[in-house]
């Protein structure tokens, strides 16, 4: 989730979601659980995708540009 206050008090919030499953470590990329963190439509986990694709589908990088879409 993503949130910004807005001088007129307004307070806009984003949440960002990506779908995967946990598996046994795979990939060197990334931090956290990238190495766990597989994804079923690439195929592969977050540790193993390029940063364009990690950005892509990233829980963040969907929230980031929605709340860029709203301000």
């Amino acid at each position: 989730m993503i949130a910004c206050a807005l001088p007129s008090g307004k307070i806009i919030t984003t949440r960002g979601e990506t779908a995967g499953i946990i598996v046994p470590p795979q990939g060197d990329g990334g931090f956290g659980y990238d190495p766990i963190f597989f994804s079923p439509d690439y195929g592969k986990t977050m540790a193993q995708l390029s940063q364009e694709e990690k950005n892509k589908i990233s829980h963040r990088g969907i929230a980031l540009r929605e709340m860029v879409a709203l301000l």
